[in-house]
Formats: C-alpha cells, structure tokens, sequence
C-alpha cells in the first residue's frame, strides 16, 4: 500500500511540474500587481471593460497595458487577482512602473519648447483596435519614418528607421548618421513618412466589409544630419547612440502623418519602465538584412539595467542613459528598424492619451531575437535637454 501511495505522489508531482512548465510566467498588471496571463473572457474584471459602451479612452489604454499575448487570434490579459478590489478607470489611467532602485531616476525639471507639438497633437492613438497581431493597422504609429540612403551607383534603399518629432526633425540612432558599419560611400537622402506596405503604390486593408486605404507616401530630402558629439561608432558600449535628422521642408500633419511625443515632464523622465511591455515597430530593414514589407511591431519587456549588464558583462558595460528590452525568443527590435523607436502610451492628469518616445533602437545581440538577450536602446528621456538645444525654426 506505501508503494502504492508513493507512486501516486510521484505521479501528481510530475503532473504538476510538467502543468508548471507550461503555464504562462507571472505578469504584471499596469497597476503593477502580480496576475495571471489568461484569456481575456476568463477574466472577469477585464472582460466586464471590454463590454462597457461607449469605451473611453482611459479604458481602451487600460486594456492595452494588460495585453499579454494570443491564444490564436483570441486576446490574453494580465488578469488581477480576484482578491484586488474591481478595477475603476473613471479617472484617467496612468502608466505604473515598477521601481528599479539600480537605476539612477532621479528629480529633473520640466522642460518644453517652442517647435515641439503639444500634448494635443503629439502621439495621437488614431487605431481603434484594442488587441492587435504582429501586423500594424493602417494608421498605427504614424511618426514612424524609414531613413532611405543613396549608395556611390546611385541606387537607394531603405535602411534605418526613426520617428517624427516634429514638422522638421526626426529622432534617430546616431549609428544611423556615422556608424561603423555604414558605408563611406553612402550618403542620407530622404525619410519616408506615412508608409505601411513598402511594396505597394496605395496602401489600403481590407477588413471583410470594407476598405481602407491611407494617403500617398511623403519622401522628404534630408537637409541635415546630427549626430550626438560625444557618440563613438567605434566604442563596443555605443553610448550616445542619437541623433537628429532636419528635413528640407515643414511636414503637414495627417490621420498617417503625425510626430510622437517626447518624455518633456517630470512624470515621465522619472519613468524606469522595468518590468512593464513596451512597443517597438517597423519594417525590419536594418544592417542584420532581416526585412518585411509590412509595418510590424510587437511587445517586448523592460529588464533592470542590473540584469540586462549581467548578460551583457563580457561585451560591454551598460549605463543609465540606456535601456534593455526583450530577451524573448522570435520577439526583437530586429523586427523593427535601427533608429526606430520604443514606445509606451500612457495618459495624464487632464486624461490625454498619447504615445511617447522611450528608447532609441542601438543594438543587440547576433542573430536577433535569442532567448535570453535583450536589445539596447538608448534612453530618450536622458537627452530631452540634448534635443531641445539643436532645434531650429
């Protein structure tokens, strides 16, 4: 009979560990309680949102912050413990970050400029969908810019990306401007705003009922070129890795053209991030050669600088003007574009939604998307003072 009921345990152990081993890892709620990644109809809180109508700006943020991934096409969410008490999203809904005390966030003071695009304009969430799959909507991050280079043959192609800051300017990787690997020979032509399918002539997405179609393509010629003084291409840590590009000529914003928003107050710029999903998207035409044609995106986490040196000790040292995210198999800026940027939504006090310019696509490791390896970026809110100063009317 002992043999018996030893075998039995030994069974229900070994069924739970292998239900362990694939179960969905711990999240994090955007009000940074532990929950469980689930099916968002399994989720009673969240699933009680999702049926409210009209669904407020606040509500349609709080759901994105809790995406957590797909079964199929069938939406997850970082669900709550049900001993949390039920979730309110009557007042306006503000990004929560998770402390990381090995990180130097420390007080700056407010800052704002002339030539910058209030919170009015800037980092407008045009998209109406809440969950969305790898593939971008049409008119999903319309400051995303491809940063189009013209060879010593005369041919050109697309290969780094950045994002609109505002009707002149874009923010981009300063490795973009002068970096090691960029070819002498080749010179920055133009960007490219309002793209979605770089193998089409007009852009349109056939939702089963109806079509859309977005605007015409704007290329801009690319009056100057700015790179951070103190970058250098050739130092394995790539801090300062940002730069600016001036366009030859002033932008007119539209629903597919429009500039994201920099992290300008104090609120944000103390931001760590460390623990939450971010967004990075593009085209993927970066120096690695992987490319789609189609605009993606996808989600990766924030790791601590503290773990994000400890993968990286033997390569290079880390600094708090950067920041890691991903470290997921398949899932990598490598997706995006060098230059691109990574992006969080978060709304204020006067419950204003908007997306913001966290980090700056630097590097990461070769090939992309290794299990483990988070990518680098450099942390846009440590050089809002660095931008401001080189804009120009």
């Amino acid at each position: 009979m002992a043999l018996i009921r030893c075998d039995v345990f030994l069974f229900v152990a070994a069924f739970c560990l292998i239900r362990y081993a694939l179960a969905d890892p711990p999240c994090r709620t955007p009000n940074n309680d532990f929950g469980e990644c689930i099916l968002i109809k399994e989720c009673t809180q969240l699933f009680a949102i999702i049926q409210k109508r009209p669904l407020t700006a606040a509500d349609a943020n709080f759901l994105r912050q809790s995406h957590c991934g797909f079964v199929g096409m069938i939406p997850k969410v970082c669900c709550p413990p049900v001993t949390t008490p039920p979730i309110s999203t009557d007042k306006p809904f503000t990004s929560i970050t998770v402390e990381d005390k090995t990180e130097d966030i420390t007080d700056t003071p407010e800052v704002s400029h002339p030539l910058l695009p209030n919170l009015n304009v800037c980092g407008q969430d045009t998209s109406n969908r809440i969950f969305g799959g790898e593939q971008a909507d049409l008119d999903e991050f319309p400051w995303m810019a491809l940063i189009e280079y013209e060879k010593s043959d005369k041919r050109r192609g697309f290969y780094c990306g950045g994002v609109l800051i505002n009707k002149r300017y874009i923010l981009t990787a300063a490795h973009c401007i002068k970096g090691r690997d960029l070819p002498k020979t080749w010179k920055l032509f133009s960007a490219r705003l309002g793209e979605y399918d770089t193998e089409s002539v007009k852009d349109c997405i056939n939702n089963g009922f109806s079509s859309e179609c977005s605007d015409p393509v704007l290329d801009v010629p690319i009056e100057e070129a700015i790179a951070h003084e103190q970058f250098d291409p050739y130092d394995v840590n790539q801090y300062h890795d940002i730069g600016l590009l001036r366009l030859a000529t002033e932008v007119t914003y539209t629903q597919f053209i429009n500039p994201i928003c920099l992290p300008l107050s104090n609120q944000e710029r103390r931001k760590s991030y460390t623990g939450l999903r971010l967004t990075v998207a593009g085209w993927g035409k970066t120096e690695t050669k992987s490319e789609s044609n189609i605009k993606l995106k996808v989600q990766v986490p924030v790791k601590s600088l503290r773990d994000c040196n400890y993968v990286y000790s033997s390569r290079v040292h880390l600094e708090n003007s950067q920041l890691c995210a991903g470290g997921e198999k398949g899932k990598d800026s490598c997706r995006g574009d060098s230059g691109g940027s990574l992006m969080t939504v978060s709304s204020n006090k006067q419950g204003e939604v908007n997306w913001y310019a966290v980090g700056i696509v630097s590097f990461g490791p070769t090939p992309c998307g290794l299990g483990g390896w988070p990518a680098v970026y450099t942390r846009v809110s440590k050089y809002v003072p660095w931008i401001i100063s080189k804009l120009k009317a």
